[in-house]
């Protein structure tokens, strides 16, 4: 079987390794020149054991996270303690061992290759064009990111889920020389929810010779909010020094549920292109990781059940990957329930539940990571108490909640095999919920 993955995203990079190892002739077209220059100049957070169940180490400079503080509408502080965190990996250091990984599984990595749009025919993805030529395949994989060319591009009758622009983060990252001469933070990893008022975050975390700087925004990061809020992050935390040391650009991260409609004949997506990352937080590493393994057995599965290639790239097939997902990663739906409702939140209402003991530090944590907020009725009795008077500004809140673990749970009923009419109800249901 045939197969090119688009863009060498994480978790293109491990389907294009587990494909391999299952004997299918696949190739990745990335557009940046080399693993060095594909931009990654920062750190992420994910758990080693997706790394690990990945097969991958951990890569060079690998550490534990350090706790964060949130920084409330009002400015005031609430910090929070994992006992188990998660671990900061170095991008650049991760994608070098995933290429390597799918090299010596037998793929092929070709960089310097744009890919422009995809090709089709009779109704399915046939192949790509990328740097002015035509590669045909029996499966495309789609791991461009959210704004991925072969998505705009692809025939109407190919159906398969876009954004709205405030699905979208618009993030600016920058790694700043830290200021030797100011004295240590008080706060290690400062987190501003609702930044300025505005809707989005941004934070100042000390790294141990520099000051890792993120300013992001719902929609839209213009120059004027950018200015502001770099302004008053670098008034709040006088180490940010000066002088760029890496980063600086900016980035375009999904933050909305994942894609109802991410399989076609000949096609699937994956990773940011398929809207995986973590809709409170933007990471998708793990939930990427996951993914991967889950589309490799899904076309093996098939081409070892006899299946010709063609049919195990059909959506018919394929649908069984997005059915994996779904039943995995459901709760990623109420997540964005919650974000969407968090952003829409008073400056004072959210002020106020982040910085009271109306959350405990383990409510705290699901949070940080993206979790699903279920509290029992004891955990509400304890909410309501520690609210006091002002437990009736709870009441949206558990209405949210509420709302939230509906829509999760309504989203793990993803029709088991595919039907067109059951698909459209479920996903026009699904849709509604946003």
């Amino acid at each position: 079987m045939k197969i090119i993955v688009a863009g060498a995203g994480v978790g293109g990079l491990h389907a294009a390794r587990l494909l391999a190892e299952g004997g299918a002739d696949v190739t990745v077209l990335e557009q940046a020149k080399s693993v060095e220059q594909m931009r990654y100049l920062w750190h992420d957070d994910v758990c080693a054991d997706a790394l690990k169940q990945a097969g991958l180490p951990l890569p060079e400079g690998s550490f534990p996270k350090k706790d964060w503080t949130f920084i409330a509408p009002n400015g005031a502080a609430r910090g929070m303690h994992e006992d188990n965190p998660d671990m900061s990996v170095m991008r650049n250091k991760l994608n070098e061992e995933m290429v390597n990984a799918a090299v010596k599984a037998g793929a092929k990595v070709m960089f310097g290759m744009n890919v422009a749009c995809p090709v089709t025919c009779d109704g399915a993805v046939a192949g790509v064009i990328a740097g002015g030529r035509e590669f045909t395949a029996d499966l495309v994989i789609d791991s461009l990111g959210a704004n991925s060319p072969l998505k705009d591009f692809l025939p109407s009758a190919i159906k398969v889920t876009a954004h709205a622009p405030y699905e979208v983060f618009h993030v600016y990252r920058a790694f700043y020389k830290k200021n030797a001469d100011a004295p240590p933070a008080e706060y290690t990893n400062k987190v501003y929810m609702k930044h300025l008022g505005e809707a989005g975050i941004s934070w100042a975390i000390q790294d141990e010779n520099t000051v890792d700087v993120l300013i992001g925004r719902i929609g839209a990061l213009p120059d004027g909010t950018l200015q502001n809020a770099l302004k008053h992050i670098k008034s709040e935390n006088p180490t940010i020094g000066s002088e760029i040391v890496a980063g600086g650009g900016r980035y375009i991260i999904p933050v909305r549920y994942p894609a109802p409609r991410m399989v076609a004949d000949g096609y699937a997506l994956i990773g940011d292109s398929a809207y995986m990352t973590i809709p409170m937080l933007g990471s998708g590493i793990a939930s990427s990781l996951a993914a991967a393994k889950m589309l490799s057995d899904c076309v093996l599965n098939a081409l070892r059940a006899g299946a010709s290639d063609k049919k195990a790239a059909s959506i018919q097939n394929l649908w069984n990957y997005e059915v994996s997902f779904f039943r995995a990663y459901a709760d990623h739906c109420g997540v964005d329930i919650i974000k969407r409702g968090v952003l829409g939140l008073k400056d004072k209402t959210l002020s106020f539940i982040l910085t009271s003991k109306v959350l405990d530090n383990a409510q705290i944590c699901d949070l940080a990571k993206g979790r699903l907020l279920r509290p029992s009725i004891k955990d509400l009795i304890r909410m309501a108490g520690a609210a006091g008077i002002r437990a009736v500004s709870l009441l949206p809140v558990a209405m949210l909640i509420a709302r939230a673990r509906l829509t999760a749970k309504f989203a793990a009923k993803i029709p088991e095999k595919y039907d067109e009419l059951k698909v459209n109800k479920w996903v026009e249901k699904l849709e509604r919920r946003f």
